[in-house]
């Protein structure tokens, strides 16, 4: 039986043939789209909701939370929950997650 040979290729005709995806998305080049900070690109209406959206908010996020600290270590836990009672809420909210 006849072995078969393969064609030898230089390196320069074989670049990009078995490479990485070059990170192109759906979005590219099409108007209203933003690139985020790790080179995704998305809507430019996305919203994940999550925030701060400046630096105002941070701080005031900053302070609420100090509050809450306070308030638990002189014995006011109760703006706080337990793992056990985060857990129920999201089996409740999520069953799927159980």
């Amino acid at each position: 039986m006849e072995e078969k040979r393969y064609p030898e290729l230089d390196e320069e005709q074989g670049i990009g043939m078995c490479s990485e995806p070059s990170g192109s998305n759906a979005l590219d080049g099409y108007a209203n789209t933003i690139e985020t900070f790790n080179g995704e690109v998305v809507a430019d209406t996305w919203d994940p909701g999550i925030g701060p959206y400046d630096m105002e908010e941070l701080k005031a996020r900053i302070d609420e939370a100090e509050t809450f600290i306070e308030k638990a270590e002189q014995g006011d836990w109760s703006d706080w929950v337990t793992e056990a009672q985060s857990r129920a809420n999201l089996y409740n909210k999520y069953p799927w997650l159980k």
